[in-house]
């Protein structure tokens, strides 16, 4: 059986019970170097932080708090920050959180709280305070200068993740600036007003990361092993790991295209099965097609932000999920994905696009790459097929899969049956027949993006193709490919 990889995510639990009467409001998603609170216990990841908690990164250290309303707040070396204030109703998704940063850097991605009434974040300064009325953004606080920088990272207006647009409101008894265009830069004292907002200079935004940017001088494999230790992949909530996302998100960036679980563990530096936890061992019991298969699948940019940013896997789109819009289009478009043999000899690189169009209730595809299969010349493929899902049953998962066939040697595509129908004849897809036998599917996943105000609704999808090489006998599946990535997000129109 054909198995398409369902969009993974990573599961990070926060333990919520209460000690000693004193609120949790968090816990620590990582935590580089040294990482003290105001009773100089030494923290790491997993650690509950609590209301009134003074969390410490010493000289080389990095940490990150990840607040209970999906709120992360990512500390710098030499950082000080007070945990001053945090009222939070799940129910209603509101509440208040006010910290003091006393020292240091820290850099902020608003949750939940943010999204309802941005004036209920506050991060203050010495020189004043700063109030969110985005997702993204940092500070650098000089204790000996008593001065404050504050950087807005994003994102600006149509970003690509659906985020609301970012804006901080800097202020202080002097008076106020609004930054409201990604990368523009402030700066205050307790004598002086916030400059007007401009825009970053690159020396200005390398002292920003420095702060930030351990990772080349300190974080070693174990430190990475140790923010895995406590999550795994499965179909259920991650909050996020800043950590984890960013080496992520630059290996994808480098890729110019999709990563497999064994390069994620690679660059991660643990291993594919510490990577996966449960889900490995789950592998294990595929047959050897679809190990393969699932070791050489791909994630694109929709893993990327989980890992980083967080979010809820809610499983496949619907018919019914599709038939309540009425408008718009969604695009989802992969490209450059490599095809692995898995049984016998082969090789190839697919290109996806996928376009649901809401108005018309129909779902366009085009598959298209290069591939060979037992020792053929490469053959370039082509092949486009519509799926019309306004008459499929409402609570049913979506279905949006074609057959066709692939000439072996010029590469000519035709619609063709599926092989478990009567009609199929595997004579067809022999070496005497000319042809290679294709099986083309996007699937459709609900994802909750923490931070996106985007409908869950067909958040990410996993575009695959499986091409198949009969022996001469037509008796066995000889030769096989597969290709696929999961976690691709739509561009929304």
């Amino acid at each position: 059986m054909k198995k398409i990889i369902c969009f993974f995510i990573l599961s990070l639990n926060i333990v919520t019970t209460a000690i000693a009467q004193v609120p949790v409001i968090g816990s620590i998603g990582f935590a580089i170097g040294k990482i003290t609170n105001q009773k100089n216990e030494v923290l790491k990841a997993g650690d509950n932080v609590y209301f009134g908690d003074i969390i410490k990164a010493d000289s080389q250290s990095k940490s990150q708090v990840l607040l209970l309303d999906e709120t992360v707040i990512t500390l710098g070396e030499q950082t000080t920050i007070i945990m001053d204030e945090f009222i939070y109703d799940p129910n209603k998704q509101n509440g208040k959180i006010i910290s003091t940063v006393l020292k240091g850097s820290v850099k902020v991605l608003s949750g939940k709280i943010s999204r309802g009434n941005p004036e209920d974040l506050v991060i203050k300064t010495p020189a004043g305070s700063i109030g969110t009325r985005g997702t993204e953004f940092q500070t650098i606080v000089d204790e000996n200068e008593g001065t404050s920088q504050v950087l807005l990272i994003g994102p600006g207006e149509n970003n690509s993740l659906g985020l609301r647009p970012g804006a901080v409101e800097v202020s202080n008894e002097l008076g106020s600036v609004v930054l409201d265009t990604p990368f523009s830069f402030t700066q205050f004292s307790t004598t002086t007003i916030p400059s007007p907002p401009i825009a970053i200079t690159n020396e200005q935004l390398e002292q920003f990361q420095n702060f930030l940017d351990i990772r080349a001088t300190v974080i070693e494999t174990e430190t990475v092993e140790e923010a895995i230790k406590s999550i795994l992949f499965s179909n259920d909530q991650i909050t996020g790991n800043d950590l984890i996302g960013d080496i992520v998100i630059a290996a994808l960036d480098l890729s110019d295209g999709g990563l497999t679980f064994d390069q994620i563990a690679k660059v991660l530096g643990t291993t594919t099965e510490q990577l996966l936890g449960d889900t490995y061992q789950e592998m294990q019991n595929e047959t050897p097609e679809n190990q393969i298969a699932m070791a050489n699948a791909e994630g694109g940019d929709g893993l990327a932000y989980i890992l980083k940013y967080g979010g809820t896997n809610l499983g496949m789109t619907t018919y019914g999920d599709f038939q309540g819009i009425a408008s718009g289009t969604y695009t989802y478009t992969a490209n450059n994905i490599n095809m692995a043999a898995t049984k016998g000899t082969g090789s190839g690189t697919l290109n996806g696009v996928t376009t649901v169009n809401f108005a018309s209730q129909t779902i366009n595809n085009t598959f298209s790459g290069s591939l060979t299969l037992d020792g053929n010349s490469r053959a370039d493929f082509s092949y486009s097929f519509t799926t019309d899902y306004s008459s499929g049953t409402a609570t049913s998962d979506l279905e949006n899969r074609d057959y066709f066939s692939i000439n072996n040697s010029n590469g000519a595509t035709a619609q063709t049956t599926k092989s478990s129908n009567g009609s199929f004849d595997p004579n067809d897809f022999t070496a005497a027949g000319g042809s290679y036998y294709a099986d083309a599917e996007t699937g459709i996943f609900n994802v909750q993006m923490n931070g996106s105000p985007n409908p869950s609704t067909a958040a990410v999808a996993t575009i695959a193709l499986w091409v198949t090489d009969y022996n001469d006998a037509a008796t066995e599946e000889e030769n096989t490919l597969d290709g696929q990535r999961a976690g691709i997000m739509p561009k929304r129109n």
